[in-house]
């Protein structure tokens, strides 16, 4: 543990000189903990009750991880340490990248293009077909979600932010996705559930009180 610690502080450093931000110096850290640190031994470790060692285990996890981490990882959103939280969510969203076949993030980016440019239903097809081919992911769901609401289809994207927390029920982001889609449709009652939830697992989401304040909830 007190070798993770070290490792973790010394990756800090090297972040904080330009020398090794750029020369990818802070990379010989993570070599270290691989050796020193199997995945399910550093997932222990986010239950410690030293903020340290609970930040130090959800950092080595952003690049040893898998997506069997993503749910204990989410747990940490809501830590009492902000720096937890924080480095719980840099995690959480390395993981998923690292996670993506090069086809996944190629057609991410064809799709985003496409919305980039208003061509909706063509980058609606295009997120549907990635969502038939890895169901599986939340983000898919998550990514067509965002095109169907920028389309005005605004009943089927709360669909897929549903998807989306069926899968990973500790995305804040469809959370407040789907709270925006239930307040465009008249439901507030509901999108102020949905943005309380958001609130309630990453606390330092700000879209999460923005909505709060916009349907009233601290009057």
């Amino acid at each position: 543990m007190a070798k993770l610690l070290q490792y973790f502080e010394n990756y800090l450093a090297d972040c904080e000189t330009e020398v090794g931000a750029h020369a990818g110096e802070s990379s010989k850290w993570i070599a270290l903990v691989r050796e020193q640190y199997a995945p399910h031994t550093l997932k222990r470790m986010l239950a410690s009750q030293q903020d340290d060692v609970r930040r130090a285990a959800a950092w080595a996890l952003s690049y040893l991880g898998d997506e069997s981490h993503s749910c204990p990882l989410g747990m940490l959103l809501r830590d009492s340490a902000r720096m937890v939280r924080t480095c719980a969510d840099e995690a959480r969203r390395a993981i998923a990248q690292r996670s993506q076949s090069p086809w996944q993030r190629q057609t991410v980016a064809k799709v985003e293009q496409l919305l980039a440019d208003g061509l909706f239903k063509s980058a609606t097809e295009l997120a549907s077909h990635l969502v038939d081919e890895v169901e599986s992911r939340s983000d898919v769901y998550m990514l067509r979600a965002w095109v169907r609401f920028s389309d005005g289809d605004i009943e089927q994207a709360a669909e897929d932010c549903k998807r989306t927390l069926a899968i990973d029920p500790f995305s804040y982001q469809a959370c407040v996705a789907l709270g925006q889609c239930l307040w465009h449709l008249g439901r507030d009652l509901a999108a102020r559930e949905c943005y309380s939830e958001a609130a309630r697992i990453y606390p330092d989401w700000e879209p999460a009180r923005a909505g709060l304040q916009m349907l009233g909830a601290n009057q």
